[in-house]
């Protein structure tokens, strides 16, 4: 009865609902609220309808998100400065890193080796020796270039060369010589440790590039000049070709004209002496004087062109090549001994022992020394007890074929042909299992 009087009672609050849908759009909520409600009203515990109030976000929530949005925007303003302080810097230090296990390096124009760029440069040498990751604790830096202030431009285009010869370096091996030789005689793991270590080829590519190397380097001051005198080159040398191609033309054509005119002063000759005197002999000399006249005109207006076409190719002298003025550049060693890899150095580099102070402290090096150096002593301790467990594996193998031999042994073929189980019978095995019924029986 209770139900029936409830459900009675909310009839007109449906009826209300049912033809006002906008409202019970703004009344009934389905999803959970983000915000404070006020308690539910039910309407009756047969129809099991929540009516939730419509509420509104409080001036506190709406003060934090206001916060929030404010110190979103000035971070993003503090990132966008970040970058642009370092695009101003970007390109005057190059930084060069070792791995101090298989003798990888890598560039970085950064301070800090970040493993999404630097993976670009890892080229596959071969499974299992290829780089999948970059943990820092392995990379030690090596070098560091510093260029002149404001000079961030030549850094970049030295940083893409030398990277580019990195590539090269690792990929392009096989070229015929006695070094590529020695690495196809090389089984796949030992070819890719030798490729992956590049140390002694990066210095080398340091002093080339350096020193002005490359098509389009700009460690050259005059780089301008460089390179529009390349490019009046490259003109010149087209111009050149379609000159002598021209000639050659114009050569081909003397030669016909010139056999034209001996055929014509043949001809005339035949006549004349055929015909003999009269008027068909004047007739004859006439027409044949015309064509040899014709000829001449044109061998000598086509002799008139190949003179102007040399004359045009000797204009075309190849200019002086401009001497190229380097910036001066600072290498900076970790250590002292490994700028000897490269033969000779250009006057222009200048070596300075030690890592600049404001990118590494002394204190922060030997840190990273001492941390990698006891790195390196548990992989040779790891190393050491996997080559003892490899040694206990293989000595248990031979002990466990030892153990089958001799077991095998009495089946093994005797010096007389016949199988050991012949000439050495065992004794029989003693019956062990239930005496069958018949045996039981007496039968």
């Amino acid at each position: 009865m209770n139900s029936l009087r409830t459900a009675a009672a909310s009839r007109p609050l449906l009826a209300a609902m049912v033809t006002r849908p906008v409202g019970l759009a703004s009344v009934m909520i389905a999803r959970r609220p983000t915000t404070a409600v006020v308690a539910p009203r039910r309407l009756g515990p047969g129809l099991g309808l929540v009516v939730r109030t419509k509420t509104t976000k409080s001036a506190l929530h709406l003060q934090m998100n206001a916060k929030k949005k404010a110190d979103a925007i000035a971070e993003r303003e503090r990132e966008m400065e970040r970058k642009m302080e370092e695009a101003k810097v970007l390109g005057e230090r190059l930084y060069l890193w070792n791995h101090i296990q298989a003798n990888h390096v890598l560039w970085s124009t950064t301070r800090e080796l970040r493993a999404n760029k630097s993976l670009r440069q890892v080229q596959f040498t071969g499974k299992k020796n290829t780089l999948i990751k970059i943990r820092k604790d392995y990379w030690r830096p090596m070098a560091t270039i510093q260029f002149p202030e404001g000079e961030g431009k030549a850094g970049l285009s030295v940083y893409q060369k030398l990277v580019e010869l990195k590539k090269r370096h690792e990929l392009e091996w096989d070229d015929g010589g006695e070094e590529a030789k020695r690495l196809l005689n090389l089984t796949k793991k030992e070819r890719g440790r030798e490729l992956n270590d590049q140390k002694g080829n990066t210095v080398a590519d340091m002093a080339f590039v350096l020193g002005g190397g490359g098509k389009g380097n700009k460690v050259a001051r005059n780089f301008e000049e460089i390179r529009e005198w390349r490019e009046k080159i490259s003109d010149d040398m087209k111009k050149r070709k379609e000159l002598e191609k021209e000639l050659e033309e114009l050569e081909e054509n003397k030669m016909k004209l010139e056999d034209t005119q001996r055929e014509v002063q043949r001809k005339v000759k035949d006549v004349t002496e055929e015909e003999g005197e009269g008027e068909g002999q004047g007739e004859g000399e006439g027409g044949g004087e015309d064509m040899e006249v014709k000829e001449t005109k044109k061998i000598a207006k086509v002799k008139k062109q190949i003179e102007e076409v040399k004359k045009q190719i000797q204009e075309l002298q190849p200019l002086e090549e401009p001497v190229p003025v380097l910036h001066k550049v600072r290498v900076f060693w970790a250590n002292e001994l490994d700028h000897h890899f490269a033969e000779s150095w250009p006057d222009n580099v200048e070596h300075v022992l030690g890592l600049p102070e404001d990118d590494w402290t002394n204190e922060d090096l030997e840190k990273m020394i001492a941390n990698q150096e006891r790195l390196v002593d548990l992989h040779a301790v790891l190393a050491e007890k996997k080559l003892a467990k490899r040694e206990e594996k293989a000595k248990l193998k031979e002990q466990r074929a030892a153990k089958k031999a001799k077991k095998m042994q009495p089946f093994l073929p005797t010096p007389e042909g016949e199988t050991g189980w012949k000439s050495r019978p065992r004794a029989p095995k003693p019956f062990t299992g239930k005496a069958p019924k018949w045996a039981k029986e007496g039968l």
